[in-house]
């Protein structure tokens, strides 16, 4: 049965209850099966994405293929991941007349080596948006733009400024990769099932970043700097201190005290002193303690 002609007419919804009834399926909330029902909401994706007929599009969550469909009719050829075995091969079966421009791969994206090129363009499963955005962030040759449909509390994470409540670990590193801007909030009637939260579509585009914030040591850096983003950036680096012979700690004590940044709340620290911040605290331990590889004390 060829279902296209409702996303022809942009009727999303009987072509959801379609897809659902025919294949008897039901949404499975773990792997965040919301499916798009609302044409323009897709406008709204393929508009932030700007796609070329020549362009390679790289999908994450596939679905039932509504967005896959109007990939399809804008680029030259998509690549799409899917987790659920049952919907990867609904997806073999219905577009199948694209099978030499659509590449189905099912399994789990975060566990794939070799993410082709191309812009990523995906109404996100809610419940991997994180490690999705770490993904991306770190690959050799990471995506010039990515468009994503999100949870609005992450996507408000994603692109808070520093001093703002929403400020976290996610905010900094991912504005060394990315320039993240919500396009448009959703409402949960964009959705079936409707979710139980508001989404966010954002567009982030790919920026110049620095070799010193892809180290292992900056993100465990990071990582121990907001572990309490609202006490003092000294407090929750003497985490640190228990790695150190009992005669030292006491020095490393009064040598993050004189680090200028140390007496700030992480919350109020910029990503560029943030930078600054690693590479002084670096320099001191470095220095000043019999370590031979500053990865293996902060690591």
């Amino acid at each position: 049965m060829n279902r296209f002609h409702f996303l022809n007419e942009g009727d999303l919804k009987n072509y959801t209850q379609s897809i659902l009834t025919d294949y008897a399926i039901t949404p499975h909330k773990p792997h965040g099966q919301n499916f798009v029902v609302k044409k323009e909401l897709v406008e709204k994706i393929l508009s932030s994405a700007q796609i070329k007929d020549n362009e390679t599009i790289v999908e994450i969550g596939g679905g039932i293929g509504t967005l896959t469909y109007y990939l399809l009719q804008n680029a030259k050829n998509v690549i799409t991941y899917e987790i659920d075995p049952i919907l990867a091969s609904v997806l073999k079966k219905e577009f199948f007349s694209y099978n030499k421009r659509l590449k189905v791969i099912s399994g789990d994206f975060l566990k794939k080596k070799d993410i082709p090129k191309g812009k990523i363009v995906s109404n996100l499963p809610y419940s991997i948006s994180s490690p999705v955005i770490w993904k991306i962030s770190n690959l050799l040759d990471p995506p010039k733009v990515v468009v994503l449909t999100l949870q609005e509390e992450f996507a408000n994470h994603l692109c808070a400024e520093v001093s703002t409540k929403q400020y976290s670990r996610l905010s900094v590193f991912s504005s060394y990769f990315y320039k993240f801007e919500k396009i448009t909030t959703l409402s949960s009637d964009y959705f079936f099932p409707k979710p139980q939260v508001s989404s966010c579509l954002v567009r982030g585009v790919l920026i110049e970043s620095s070799d010193i914030v892809r180290e292992k040591s900056f993100f465990v850096f990071l990582t121990a700097l907001f572990c309490r983003k609202n006490k003092k950036a000294r407090n929750n680096l003497m985490v640190y201190q228990k790695k150190l012979d009992s005669r030292f700690r006491v020095k490393y004590r009064n040598l993050l005290d004189s680090l200028e940044l140390s007496q700030k709340k992480p919350i109020h620290i910029s990503p560029d002193e943030i930078v600054a911040f690693y590479l002084d605290y670096r320099q001191m331990i470095e220095e000043n303690f019999e370590i031979k590889n500053f990865s293996d004390f902060i690591e």
